[in-house]
Parts: structure tokens; sequence; C-alpha cells
């Protein structure tokens, strides 16, 4: 038994050296790192947003829009964090450091879709618990009827 095994296991070898040449496997992994530096390089590509003179009143009226709104109540340090990232902004522009600039414009928009959704979830549990409230009092009033029909 053990013979059939190291003679099966040498057959499957030779078959399997056929097809993992020293050349094969050099051209696989040329490809795969390729293919990784690739991919790396498109992560993360720094100035993505385009900085111009309107950008930073565009981004503080977004900003002033956002606080003004319900989003405020629910997410209060979005705010607090989208406030000191605008300070950031500011202070990058007086330095005239457009990429740095950039950086953080990004991450305030982004930061404005997290205080949105948070506001969203908010309110969606808001509206479950109202619900679960519902329940509840539709239970202690079921309830009450069966003991009434006892």
């Amino acid at each position: 038994m053990k013979k059939q095994i190291i003679n099966k296991s040498k057959a499957f070898n030779k078959l399997v050296k056929v097809f993992i040449s020293p050349n094969r496997v050099k051209i696989h992994v040329i490809a795969l790192n390729l293919a990784f530096l690739t991919i790396l390089s498109g992560c993360g590509s720094p100035g993505a947003t385009k900085i111009d003179d309107n950008t930073y009143g565009q981004l503080e009226s977004d900003v002033a829009a956002l606080i003004n709104s319900s989003v405020a109540d629910a997410a209060p340090l979005e705010i607090k964090f989208i406030q000191e990232k605008l300070q950031l902004v500011q202070q990058a522009k007086a330095d005239r450091k457009r990429g740095l600039e950039a950086q953080y414009t990004e991450q305030i928009y982004a930061d404005i879709q997290i205080a949105k959704l948070r506001a969203e979830l908010n309110h969606k549990n808001n509206e479950l618990l109202n619900k679960r409230d519902q329940v509840s009092a539709a239970q202690v009033y079921q309830m009450e009827l069966q003991e009434r029909l006892q």
C-alpha cells in the first residue's frame, strides 16, 4: 500500500514539473508583482481633489449647511472633527500647501458623508424604538383583552 502511494506521488510530481518549470514560475512571479504594483499605485493617489480659488469657499459653505441642518444634532462628534479639519485646511491654504489642503478637503467631505450616515442611523434607530414601544403597548392591550375574556 505504501509503495503505491509513493509511486502515485512520483507520477504526480512528474506531471506537476511539466506545469511548474522555473521559467514559468519566474513569469508568474513577475506578473504577480506587476499586478500588485498596479493595484498599489491606484490606491490613495494624492491630489485627487482639484484645488482652486473657489474650493475653500465651497467647502466652508458645505460645512455651514451641515452645521445648520439636523445632522449636527445627530452627529456632534463628527461635526467637531469637521470643524477641526476645516481649520487645518485654512492653515494649509495660508501656507500654500495645496497637497495638504486637498487631502484635508477630501477628508472633510468623507466626514460629511459619515455624519449624514450617522444621522440617518440615529433616525432609523428612533423609528425602531418607536415601533418596539408600539408592539409592547399592543401586547399589553392584548393581554388585558385576554384576561377580560376569561
